[in-house]
């Protein structure tokens, strides 16, 4: 990995995320009082986000619907600083996320034009030194198909690729054993995941085979990275109040992503990943405190 500034792409969802704060659980049939917000959202493009707010430079593969919802997520990426490549087909996608009053939240999703994305063009890798992928991305549709060739042209150009878990309800649909036949084949330089996404692939094992790292992050516990020659870092997140966990972990891949594309040592990027997270923490939804264009 060369140092500098990490030239890092995201490809993925792009989608509006309607944050609804709960004081307790919906009562069915009748009102529940809550506190809604309106925010751009998908993890692909929070990473993008919090890699520009990281000091890095973060570029967007996508597809958002050809609607307003579509001109305001874009016009909101841009203004973040994001170097977009976004297509303009369908409806764009809306997730809409329960919180509870611990700051844990429960999505509802509705990806809309995201999974959609057709062909990319090689060129988007241009000048790029490493490819995020969420495993969002390898679900299902075109997008997936986009993306497993977007890992493919990554991989013969010795661009550092790296995967998220994404979620348990995504692992699940794509199948514990083939996640880690997909590691184990891909070689990926950096494996994200949390405590219960772990849990569930790795049964014990500290870290996934095929991968350079392993980073597991377990909210306000220690982050874990860990490496098969038996290295085995692990940092405790400064305490903060959480508001809202969603997309804290986008953060913390964006945070570390930065510091490792700069050369940082492996400790030094669990720090960066804690505080990029802790800037998303206190806001509602993925939102990072002090975005450009803000």
């Amino acid at each position: 990995m060369a140092t500098g500034i990490a030239r890092i792409c995201t490809i993925g969802d792009l989608v509006t995320d309607v944050v609804v704060h709960l004081a307790h659980d919906p009562q069915r049939g009748t009102d529940t009082p809550a506190r809604i917000f309106r925010t751009r959202g998908g993890s692909a493009a929070n990473v993008a986000a919090g890699v520009v707010s990281a000091g890095g430079h973060g570029r967007f593969i996508g597809q958002v619907g050809d609607d307003i919802d579509g001109n305001l997520l874009t016009e909101s990426l841009q203004k973040a600083g994001v170097d977009l490549r976004v297509a303009r087909r369908g409806t764009s996608g809306t997730v809409v996320a329960l919180v509870d009053a611990t700051g844990e939240r429960s999505f509802l999703t509705d990806r809309g034009a995201s999974v959609h994305l057709g062909h990319v063009e090689s060129e988007v890798l241009d000048e790029v030194d490493v490819l995020h992928v969420p495993l969002y991305s390898l679900l299902t549709g075109a997008l997936a198909e986009s993306a497993y060739a977007l890992i493919g042209e990554a991989l013969e150009r010795n661009i550092s690729v790296t995967i998220s878990t994404s979620s348990l309800s995504a692992l699940r649909e794509f199948g514990r054993t083939e996640f880690l036949s997909l590691i184990k084949n891909m070689s990926p330089d950096v494996v994200f995941a949390n405590q219960p996404e772990a849990r569930y692939v790795l049964k014990g094992h500290p870290w996934f085979v095929g991968a350079g790292s392993t980073v597991v992050t377990a909210g306000e516990r220690a982050a874990r990275l860990t490496r098969p020659d038996g290295s085995d870092y692990r940092r405790v997140p400064e305490s903060v109040d959480v508001r809202d966990t969603t997309g804290a972990g986008d953060a913390f891949t964006a945070g570390f992503l930065v510091a490792w594309g700069s050369g940082a040592d492996p400790e030094a990027c669990l720090v960066a990943g804690h505080s990029l997270a802790a800037r998303v923490l206190g806001e509602p939804g993925a939102h990072l405190a002090m975005d450009k264009g803000d």
